[in-house]
């Protein structure tokens, strides 16, 4: 599930991620463009019993067995990666179990890891994209450097926050299986003043998504008390678009919201948490 691109050359950085590309997680720091906006990370923390233990060779609590430094690919070996490796086969573990119940096929897919730049097939990532998913080729693209760079300078601690970014990109995976982002770019076509109000519809679902995740790794016992999703919620909170503009411009602009406010990203979060049911997540509806 992991396809290593580190060390490897990804071109120049002209090239822009547009509205083709999935949404990522923004944090503050940094400002940008299209769809992807301001996509930044959140600090990376361990997850020590969602990933069934410290060691990067233990197994998932799904009930396959299956490690997170799998034998398939050597890139799962440091503490950073087995985060995001162990996230990354949990999530798509939960969401083949749920498509299979509605009578649908998941597509497994990868998390690329790139170092400073990475051809994709939504144009030319930076680190300065932060974590982010291209419906075009169906991968979810993490740059680990940046990444460990963030876990140094700002603070979204716990165990759930890591899990967080992975589900959320993931959810975006789903999203893309289902049809929705197809919708999403052809409603942003036909009526472009409404672009951004549509993204930040597309990003609350995938909260929400995540969220429904978290229900699901809850029943499984993976928390030690539901005290723990708070570490969620306060990372979804620190990567709302009026947090981030208030901290990187000193005052809010709702027109250039596009991944939702920290209330929204916190309320949708939570509502896929306490239905654990994807077909509550239906941000689109209050359009």
């Amino acid at each position: 599930m992991i396809q290593d691109r580190r060390g490897a050359s990804g071109g120049g950085l002209g090239g822009m991620l547009g509205r083709g590309g999935g949404g990522g997680i923004p944090l503050p720091g940094k400002l940008g463009g299209g769809l992807v906006g301001i996509i930044i990370t959140l600090a990376v923390v361990l997850l020590p019993r969602l990933l069934g233990g410290t060691s990067t060779n233990s197994a998932l609590s799904t009930g396959t067995g299956v490690s997170p430094a799998s034998p398939t690919t050597g890139s799962c070996r440091g503490e950073l990666e087995s985060i995001i490796c162990g996230a990354t086969q949990d999530v798509q573990n939960f969401w083949k179990r749920e498509f299979a119940v509605k009578g649908l096929q998941f597509e497994v897919t990868q998390t690329v890891f790139f170092t400073r730049s990475t051809e994709t097939g939504c144009g030319t990532a930076s680190s300065q994209t932060g974590p982010f998913y291209c419906p075009n080729d169906h991968l979810v693209y993490f740059d680990l450097d940046f990444l460990a760079q963030l876990q140094q300078r700002f603070s979204a601690q716990g165990d759930l926050a890591a899990a967080y970014i992975v589900a959320h990109e993931y959810g975006h995976h789903v999203q893309n299986l289902l049809g929705i982002n197809a919708k999403v770019q052809q409603a942003q076509q036909q009526d472009p003043s409404s672009a951004n109000k549509v993204s930040v519809a597309l990003e609350l679902q995938a909260d929400c998504f995540a969220g429904v995740w978290a229900n699901d790794a809850r029943s499984r016992n993976q928390f030690e008390n539901d005290a723990e999703i708070n570490e969620a919620l306060n990372a979804a909170a620190a990567v709302g678009d009026d947090r981030i503009e208030r901290k990187t411009q000193g005052r809010v602009d709702p027109e250039t919201f596009t991944h939702g406010t920290s209330a929204q990203r916190t309320s949708w979060f939570r509502k896929g948490f306490t239905t654990g049911d994807r077909d509550q997540c239906n941000t689109f509806a209050e359009l």
